[in-house]
């Protein structure tokens, strides 16, 4: 029987690590949503029985097998070339979903079906449901974005329990070829990333979606250990661990490694000023404490502060130091709005506990 709160618990246990959960019974904009039903209804064409029997068929059985009622799902094909999907929550137990033409015509039924389940990985998981973490403006609402599809990918999958048909389907998507023009040769498709010129320099940081080669190399990972949505149930949470560690490296190394590079010089720099309000907290910057600090964070951060400390006269370096690190805690919200806490959290916890073992 479908029901959406098993499909939902479902996405909680395959979630990528960094497409970060949202409270779906928050409040959030749906007002006039129900217009983009309305202009489908108008423009484009329902997916039913009726009119599209074979589309209808392979949205009920993954809807079915996802345990997501088919009444929450109303599905559109509209005229566009394009090769394109989306989905869109309507409200807190329903969502729209559309298919190009384009799409419809250069997919077979379970290419489609990943296509359609993947899509209903995004209701299924909430996404778009709050925009809390997902800012245009921030690089990291980006990198959210980017991981949302990949948990996305995973709901796909498990929706048709084939890896080679996820991996047709993804690469058909990347080509826009169809299967007269296509040899499924995934080792060959993968290794294109051996001829990137420059893999460490990453991918667009604006880019809502990963590209189809790491999307291809994080199911494959994600594949290895889970064949079906049963298996979930006897997969400990250090092997799905185990398995977002390997995603995340892919992303660090191919995607937006230079976008977490400076999250971590923001978070050392908050740990750096607090570090310095600790020390002049202190009363003064003594030999013993010195030494500590030179053991505990490096020669190089202690040569900074004492450097940092000789440019400002006593009555002036407090109130320096606090707008540095002020300045550090705002750069972290505007760029990093969904880590800034556990940026804060972390860096704080670490000066303290370096102050704590330097006094001892």
């Amino acid at each position: 029987m479908a029901d959406l709160e098993q499909a939902r618990t479902l996405g909680m246990k395959v979630r990528l690590t960094e497409d970060k959960v949202v409270s779906r019974r928050e409040s959030f904009k749906i007002e006039g949503r129900s217009a983009h039903r309305d202009s489908m209804l108008r423009h484009g064409v329902l997916i039913s029985e009726a009119m599209t029997p074979d589309l209808e068929r392979n949205i009920s059985e993954v809807c079915e097998r996802l345990s997501v009622p088919r009444s929450a799902v109303s599905a559109f094909v509209y005229a566009s070339a394009d090769v394109q999907a989306d989905c869109l929550i309507d409200s807190m137990d329903s969502c729209v979903l559309r298919f190009t033409s384009g799409l419809v015509n250069l997919m077979d039924e379970a290419e489609f079906r990943f296509v359609a389940s993947h899509e209903l990985g995004h209701f299924i998981l909430g996404h778009d449901s709050c925009g809390q973490f997902v800012s245009g403006s921030s690089a990291e609402g980006f990198m959210i974005q980017r991981s949302r599809e990949l948990s996305a990918d995973r709901i796909g999958y498990l929706g048709i329990e084939n890896l080679d048909e996820a991996l047709r389907a993804i690469m058909k998507t990347a080509s826009g070829l169809t299967s007269e023009h296509l040899r499924f040769d995934v080792s060959m498709f993968l290794s294109q990333k051996e001829l990137l010129t420059k893999p460490s320099s990453g991918e667009h940081k604006n880019s809502t979606h990963p590209s189809m080669l790491i999307r291809c190399r994080a199911l494959i990972w994600f594949s290895m250990n889970i064949k079906s949505a049963g298996c979930l149930a006897n997969l400990s949470d250090s092997s799905l661990e185990d398995i977002n560690n390997r995603v995340t490296r892919d992303l660090e190394r191919f995607v937006d490694g230079r976008i977490r590079l400076e999250r971590n010089e923001v978070e050392n720099d908050i740990f750096i000023w607090k570090l310095c309000l600790l020390i002049i907290a202190e009363g003064s910057f003594s030999k013993d404490l010195q030494g500590a600090v030179s053991k505990l964070v490096g020669k190089v951060e202690l040569e900074q502060i004492r450097g940092f400390f000789e440019l400002y006269e006593a009555d002036d370096l407090h109130d320096e130091t606090e707008s540095r690190l002020n300045n550090a805690l705002q750069q972290s919200e505007a760029e990093f709005p969904s880590s800034a806490l556990d940026m804060e959290d972390k860096a704080f916890s670490r000066a303290y506990a370096i102050i704590s073992e330097a006094t001892a």
